[in-house]
């Protein structure tokens, strides 16, 4: 009822206007070898499972209600935070809500005991960066998809997991854009020690409120072990991105958006920043932001070369 409440907003422009990433050089749609399979649950969400690193592996698919399996459409991979599930992680983010997301194919994967790849905490020997690619092969393998348009956003230590995925060269390669929210960035805390990116320049946008009590705003000890300053964490990967100018709007209600011209294309890396804002996910309710729309405008924006 919210997410549709914001599309009558937006209807009466009402809604939130802030810089939107100009997308980056077109390339032909690349569509993927499940294009012409049929499926049962047009319009519905179902859950499988299949073998990959950490044993029996399990996903939540959504296909929007006018899926065409003729026609490719982009795909999102969404990784739920420490303790999360595909359906709770669906129902919390309205990723898969198609008053405000008509068209992705969205796949909301379940971490190994709730946890992904990164932390201290995670299960050992459980390479989820494999998982990823093997998950996002059968989902190509099965459905429509183009292939440009494969896109990865998460929240907390999902949110770590999709910048783990970002600074992978042999994982991260067949994602066109990232965006991490309240990111536990265990992986990437200091230079490029352990981020090599499949290619520059990469689009990502990473949302974090400054009072978070679970992962600092200004870095420190998590849960996981040490945590980069988000500012630092965002100055390496302009580095990394080719970027010379950054602008920043006041979007009010204490949110700002730092937006940054990378290899001459502009918002080509974003940070939303939420003053006062705690660790929760800014979802529909929140009186501050509703950041799924402004995710899915980003995501959107990129196509990968």
């Amino acid at each position: 009822m919210l997410a549709r409440a914001y599309v009558l907003a937006c209807s009466l422009a009402l809604c939130w206007q802030g810089a939107v990433a100009a997308p980056v050089s077109r390339q032909a749609v690349q569509a993927s070898p499940g294009c012409g399979t049929s499926h049962s649950f047009i319009g519905q969400s179902r859950e499988f499972s299949f073998e990959s690193s950490g044993g029996t592996r399990t996903y939540r698919i959504h296909l929007p209600s006018n899926y065409d399996i003729n026609a490719p459409r982009p795909l999102l991979i969404a990784y739920h935070g420490s303790g999360g599930n595909p359906a709770s992680f669906e129902a919390e983010t309205n990723f898969a809500d198609e008053s405000i997301n008509p068209d992705m194919i969205t796949v909301f994967p379940a971490g190994i005991n709730g946890n992904w790849q990164g932390p201290t905490y995670a299960t050992p020997g459980v390479s989820d960066k494999v998982f990823t690619t093997d998950l996002v092969n059968r989902i190509k393998a099965n459905y429509c998809v183009d292939e440009s348009r494969v896109y990865a956003a998460g929240n907390s230590n999902g949110g770590g997991f999709v910048g783990t995925l970002a600074c992978s060269p042999g994982h991260g390669g067949q994602f066109a854009a990232f965006a991490p929210v309240a990111a536990a960035l265990y992986t990437d805390v200091n230079g490029d020690e352990r981020c090599t990116p499949a290619r520059s320049p990469l689009p990502v946008l990473e949302t974090h409120g400054t009072s978070d009590p679970t992962i600092p705003y200004n870095g420190g000890n998590g849960r996981g072990g040490p945590l980069p300053a988000i500012p630092e964490w965002l100055g390496r990967w302009a580095q990394r991105d080719q970027c010379t100018t950054s602008t920043t709007k006041d979007l009010g209600n204490g949110v700002t958006d730092q937006s940054w011209t990378c290899a001459g294309i502009p918002g080509l890396l974003r940070h939303i920043k939420i003053e006062g804002h705690d660790h929760s996910y800014p979802g529909a309710g929140n009186d501050q932001i509703y950041i799924t729309p402004v995710i899915l405008d980003f995501l959107r924006a990129q196509y990968k070369p």
